[in-house]
């Protein structure tokens, strides 16, 4: 059965991948963003200010919602974020999101999977990982009958109009060989491709299992 499915990122590394993906499903795709996505003639584009989620008129049914947006920020900011940029990366990351679930919810939307990140805890001292704790948990508590999360680590991939950071390729190289160092309970925090971590959310968010889900390493690999 076609699914009309709501997708926001789709300009993103995981937010891109998930756009190759879906196109291949038999499903009606919406992609709502801040400027449009060039080369989507074929699909319905929402064009909005994030600050106006609220305002969007549009009226017909959303079956899912996929969400992958997020500040970026470099190596640095994940361990530790500027008093004076906190509350941007906070209003991407928690308020955001929080807006367009509620607005996929309120046109009928039952399942959402969204991108996370391995280590989210709403009680962390790490702000990154708070914040990411603390949308999982609002998301849970919205009332969708499914509700999947991937918590990927360090994210593998080209992302779309960006050239290579030299610091970022570096970090790869070392990470992706010690990474078979990372055993056990710390797999999960190898370094996996954007595509896998796409292709496990459309994969779960498919099968008849309701409630929550949370991915990790282990479920993107064979991807």
């Amino acid at each position: 059965m076609s699914k009309k499915i709501l997708l926001v990122g789709a300009s993103g590394l995981v937010g891109n991948n998930l756009l190759q993906v879906l196109e291949n499903n038999a499903s009606e795709l919406i992609l709502l963003s801040r400027k449009r996505i060039e080369n989507q003639i074929s699909v319905e584009q929402i064009i909005t200010n994030f600050d106006d989620i609220k305002e969007i008129n549009y009226q017909e049914t959303i079956n899912e919602v996929y969400i992958a947006i997020g500040k970026k920020l470099s190596l640095f900011e994940l361990m530790y974020i500027k008093k004076e940029n906190r509350r941007s990366f906070e209003k991407v990351d928690f308020d955001y999101i929080k807006s367009i679930a509620e607005f996929a919810l309120s046109r009928g939307a039952k399942s959402i999977a969204l991108v996370s990140a391995v280590g989210a805890d709403n009680n962390s001292k790490n702000l990154y990982l708070s914040v990411k704790g603390k949308i999982e948990k609002e998301i849970l508590s919205l009332g969708f009958e499914k509700v999947v999360i991937a918590r990927p680590s360090h994210l593998l991939g080209k992302r779309v109009n960006e050239k290579t950071n030299p610091i970022v390729l570096t970090f790869e190289k070392i990470t992706n060989l010690t990474g078979y160092l990372l055993l056990g309970p710390f797999k999960k925090f190898r370094n996996v491709h954007a595509k896998k971590v796409a292709k496990s959310l459309v994969s779960k968010m498919n099968n008849e299992i309701k409630g929550k889900q949370i991915l990790y390493y282990d479920d993107f690999k064979n991807y």
